[in-house]
């Protein structure tokens, strides 16, 4: 097969997004807007863009996202804002053994950057929302064949497509009172058409407020609020007695929705339910416009080997689940390059597992 590998620059950024927008491996994920998000959303890591282009006959064939990344204990990983580097996209149209090949090419030039740049470890995750995931719920984990281990979890979906009332029955009944509860709180959706600076400026302030401090940089910010000017996010706010209390962001990209990033005023969060108005608000407004799915995050339910959520994650999957949806597969995978490495990880792993193991036999 002959292919050139291009290194991903600034004057290919069109032609990359370009790309995405016509293929349905890709999703937001994919593109260059959400490459810079996560280059800039932990400074701490010193994020490198490493992200490259195939070329077949001159045509882009795959775009592949990737960034170096330098941790505190002085090693260098693959991953993305210390998470996983989403899988590449390729070109529609390909037959299964072309699509193979081209995976084996686009990795074999990971493992050679690997090497150049003394990375120990290379982590990637499939995205649930690109159309072609979501037309096979079960795809080929391509990660399995390329050498890598398995830290796949799952998301939970939510279909638009059901009728308002269906999607009613689905949620849990005290979700349903909760609800019934927020009836004197208002919630607005903000778009490219009626946002304003002001708005999202309060949204910032409010993030700040609900941390306790400012978790990233402004660029970071400054990039949201540029996505919501062209249609690639909406802001659901929760407003009450005159006052914004609650706020969720939303990207949005090929007519699905991802719940991106939600804060509450803490002034208010534990004697009102902010989140149940403002989800289900949201999730009506979603259907209105005719978006197909919304995946509304992560579903924690105890440890496993490579993943062990606290008890704020198991309440944030409870809270999450009680909307309905649907289980999918959050498919992702881990490739060490370094032997002491692994040891290292996987016997930390063992250890946290067994401690686990051993407060429930107590």
């Amino acid at each position: 097969m002959t292919a050139k590998i291009v290194k991903l620059t600034e004057d290919k950024y069109k032609d990359w997004d370009r790309f995405c927008e016509q293929n349905d491996d890709a999703w937001f994920l994919h593109t260059t807007d959400s490459i810079q998000y996560a280059l800039n959303y932990k400074p701490e890591l010193k994020s490198k863009d490493l992200s490259f282009l195939v070329y077949r006959q001159d045509e882009i064939a795959a775009v592949v996202p990737l960034a170096i990344e330098s941790y505190a204990n002085g090693k260098k990983e693959f991953s993305f804002g210390a998470g996983e580097n989403i899988f590449p996209a390729l070109k529609n149209g390909f037959k299964q053994d072309v699509r193979e090949d081209i995976f084996q090419l686009i990795f074999s030039e990971i493992d050679r950057l690997a090497d150049q740049e003394k990375v120990v470890r290379a982590k990637f995750r499939f995205s649930t929302l690109s159309p072609s995931f979501l037309k096979n719920t079960m795809p080929v984990n391509y990660l399995f064949m390329l050498g890598y281990l398995d830290t796949s979890l799952n998301t939970l979906m939510i279909d638009l497509n059901k009728t308002e009332e269906q999607l009613w029955d689905d949620l849990r009944r005290n979700h349903r009172r909760n609800i019934l509860k927020g009836e004197n709180f208002k919630v607005k959706i903000y778009t490219a058409k009626n946002i304003t600076k002001e708005i999202f400026d309060a949204y910032k302030k409010m993030h700040r407020k609900a941390a306790g401090r400012q978790t990233r940089p402004d660029i970071t910010f400054d990039l949201m609020y540029g996505w919501l000017t062209r249609n690639l996010a909406f802001l659901a706010v929760v407003e009450f007695e005159d006052k914004m209390i609650g706020f969720e962001y939303y990207s949005v990209y090929k007519n699905n929705v991802e719940g991106f990033s939600a804060a509450n005023d803490p002034d208010y969060e534990k004697d009102h339910p902010i989140r149940h108005l403002l989800e289900w608000e949201a999730i009506k407004w979603m259907k209105n416009q005719r978006f197909n799915f919304y995946e509304i995050g992560l579903q924690w339910y105890g440890n496993l080997l490579h993943d062990y959520p606290d008890q704020k994650q198991l309440n944030i999957s409870h809270f999450k689940k009680g909307f309905g949806g649907f289980t999918m597969p959050l498919m992702a995978g881990e490739k060490y390059y370094d032997k002491n490495y692994f040891l290292e990880i996987y016997q930390q792993r063992i250890n946290k597992f067994a401690l686990g193991l051993e407060k429930n036999e107590k």
